[in-house]
């Protein structure tokens, strides 16, 4: 019978590999089950598709005193990646609890038409790229951790609905120091 060394190095080894499976674990198990058409997890804020759009990392701005007023605006973060042939374009946002989108802070926008070239990704949060708000919340009671549903609307795609996450400080804290990097470079 061949003997077994334990050394200091395969058990760390071992330690590692077993906590790296136990950190990846609620991942992979968080992909598994449920009925979520057009609508998963990813990252900060939720992921959506329809047609040849695809919607990354959809969240609201943390609200400014910890909860939106009535009538108040929200900034509306959200990559959208254009993975057709032809291009499209943001016509509508629209949803039961705000009445409205604009463009760039602009009141008199309230249409976004936002063109997402073909095979090309749009940031509405990014230093270089067009500003999407939402007007008029009417929910007195939305907070950091809840949820708003936004239907995004395209000219050739179609629509989708998610529940857009509002963001938490630290998350808000995070983007501007990132913005900021950006800036500097």
């Amino acid at each position: 019978m061949g003997k077994t060394r334990v050394t200091g190095r395969s058990v760390r080894r071992r330690t590692g590999s077993v906590l790296g499976a136990l950190l990846l674990s609620p991942v992979v198990l968080a992909g598994c089950g449920g009925d979520d058409a057009g609508e998963e997890l990813g990252g900060p804020g939720v992921e959506a598709s329809v047609g040849d759009m695809e919607l990354r990392n959809i969240r609201l701005d943390n609200p400014p005193a910890g909860i939106y007023q009535i009538g108040t605006a929200a900034l509306l973060g959200v990559a959208m990646v254009n993975t057709g042939d032809e291009a499209d374009e943001l016509i509508e946002v629209s949803g039961p609890d705000f009445t409205g989108a604009v463009l760039d802070e602009n009141p008199e926008s309230s249409d976004p038409a936002i063109r997402i070239p073909a095979e090309e990704t749009v940031f509405t949060d990014g230093p270089d790229g067009p500003v999407l708000v939402l007007v008029g919340i009417d929910d007195p009671t939305l907070t950091s951790g809840q949820s708003l549903e936004v239907t995004f609307t395209f000219d050739r795609a179609g629509e989708v609905t998610v529940d857009a996450p509002i963001s938490a400080p630290l998350r808000l804290t995070l983007d501007r120091w990132l913005r900021e990097q950006v800036s500097e470079d």
